[in-house]
């Protein structure tokens, strides 16, 4: 069971509105999250704003410092790195079992989100490809039928997203990645075990590579990267 769905009603709710603000970068890393400002624009009172953080904070999004309250965390460089060593292992656990595991749903769903990354690639949409390429991750890792990995993934998944925002991608990459998401679906489509996980994992890794060279184009990738 996640996080979330352990957390009282109200506050697993106010929980899911602070998240998608951290996520979305409404709240920067770093800035304060006052529990009385929440309070007033999620609604209700400081009891569900401070256990919505407090999940936050054990999901690796939010740090409560003394004297000082919840503050967004901030992800270095070398944080990122060990997430992504950590979310490679994961997708070749996932691509192994979905193999098995993905029902006939599960691809038509996935078949769908590749076709509309098609779409997006060819027009160099970065934002809706973004957005098409998380569901894909999604669906991919429920389809391997166990929750903890699809729980572990998420987390790891978030706090990559709160750390990079849409740095994964540049227009000329988003080809080259749905091309990697065609060999997953063809090996998952073959219940290919072995091949599912290679690919999955390979595009993982590939996925770091591509952030990489984004920052390194921009300016943002500190020395020793």
């Amino acid at each position: 069971m996640s996080e979330a769905a352990q957390a009282p009603p109200r506050a697993a709710a106010v929980r899911a509105q602070i998240e998608e603000m951290i996520l979305t970068g409404a709240v920067q890393p770093g800035e304060r999250l006052n529990e009385l400002e929440l309070a007033a624009r999620l609604g209700g009172g400081r009891g569900p704003v401070r256990e919505a953080l407090r999940s936050l904070e054990g999901a690796g999004l939010v740090e409560i410092v003394p004297n000082r309250g919840a503050l967004v965390r901030r992800i270095g460089m070398a944080d990122v790195m060990d997430l992504y060593d950590l979310r490679a292992g994961f997708a070749r656990s996932a691509g192994r079992l979905a193999a098995t595991r993905a029902t006939a749903a599960h691809l038509a769903r996935l078949s769908s989100l590749h076709h509309a990354m098609e779409k997006a690639a060819a027009t160099r949409d970065e934002g809706a490809y973004y957005k098409l390429n998380l569901q894909f991750h999604e669906v991919l890792t429920e389809a391997a039928g166990n929750p903890r990995l699809a729980d572990q993934d998420r987390r790891v998944r978030n706090e990559l997203q709160m750390a990079l925002r849409q740095a994964v991608f540049g227009p000329r990459q988003l080809g080259i990645s749905n091309a990697e998401h065609r060999r997953i679906l063809d090996a998952l489509e073959a219940q290919d075990s072995e091949r599912a996980a290679t690919a999955f994992e390979k595009h993982v890794l590939n996925g770091r590579q591509r952030m990489l060279e984004n920052l390194r184009n921009w300016g943002a990738l500190p020395a020793g990267l």
